[in-house]
């Protein structure tokens, strides 16, 4: 798979007054290793990590030019005042510009609306989609992307959505899936429901998945692999002003693929890091900041 895609043309209303000045994709957040650099740009990092070098970012018109400056070469003014591990960054960044280009969403009507805005560029491929405000860290030497594009290519191809396993507190918050365990390791997860930002009591009722423990349940992820049907469907749904809550969402999309097609569940090795409210923020760029530094004796 070459292609990748990234959500950005949200208006970050539950981070402002901050996306008043800066746009919530490009917030700051500090790499273990110590380097500070926007949040869009870990979250294109992996998007190259699964080995997708075609990535797409799905923009407002009006901040098109803005994104697109910060993945632009650096002034000779600006380069002959960095030390040298800035101007490798500088190098890093001009390498990265390559691989990106963008799609406009010119009406905030919805996920949905904003993933089909893609379909031209998608060209009738599968894509890797990686929400614009998460941050991935993976527990093995494979990234978190990378697990996921594996799981989908070993099997038959079926749109996946990465999961993991969340506390019925946060359920509102997140796309949440059940369903029963397609393997005895119960890393595959056939899904039998799909619900976006579901009550604590919906979730009991009906997501519930064998072998969890009491009042968890299984979350997106913030990434998944979609099917070319994906584009049909939310082409279809958009013909058909069929909206939930106001907008198009994905979700709508994914139940009908289900239903249809059938929609697997991968529970990802690793963790991600919710960076799209202000104190999940500040829990967040600190944990992924120190996630592998070494203890201190």
């Amino acid at each position: 798979m070459r292609k990748a895609l990234i959500p950005a043309a949200g208006l970050g209303t539950r981070m402002f007054p901050a996306t008043k000045a800066v746009k919530k994709e490009l917030l700051p957040m500090i790499t273990p290793d110590g380097v500070c650099k926007p949040i869009l740009q870990s979250i294109v990092e992996e998007a190259l990590s699964a080995g997708c070098d075609d990535i797409a970012i799905i923009v407002r018109p009006a901040d098109r030019d803005l994104i697109a400056s910060y993945f632009s070469p650096c002034s000779d003014a600006q380069l002959a005042r960095l030390k040298d591990d800035g101007k490798a960054q500088a190098a890093h960044l001009a390498d990265i510009s390559r691989h990106i280009s963008y799609v406009e969403q010119r009406e905030q009507q919805g996920f949905g609306h904003a993933v089909h805005c893609a379909r031209d560029w998608a060209d009738g491929q599968p894509v890797l989609l990686l929400l614009g405000d998460h941050l991935y860290s993976s527990n093995e030497a494979r990234s978190c992307a990378r697990q996921l594009l594996d799981a989908f290519d070993s099997l038959e191809p079926r749109a996946t959505l990465s999961l993991y396993q969340a506390p019925g507190s946060t359920v509102h918050h997140y796309g949440t899936a059940g369903g029963s365990w397609a393997n005895p390791q119960h890393t595959l997860l056939d899904i039998a429901e799909f619900a976006e930002k579901p009550s604590l009591d919906y979730a009991r009722q009906h997501l519930a998945v064998p072998g969890l423990p009491h009042d968890t349940f299984l979350c997106v992820y913030g990434q998944y692999v979609l099917t070319p049907d994906v584009f049909r469907i939310l082409g279809e749904q958009i013909a058909a002003n069929r909206r939930l809550k106001g907008e198009f969402q994905l979700t709508t999309a994914l139940d009908e693929l289900r239903q249809t097609q059938g929609l697997r569940g991968f529970m990802v090795n690793g963790e991600h890091f919710d960076t799209g409210q202000p104190r999940e923020y500040l829990s967040s760029i600190l944990a992924f900041a120190n996630k592998r530094l070494p203890t201190t004796p």
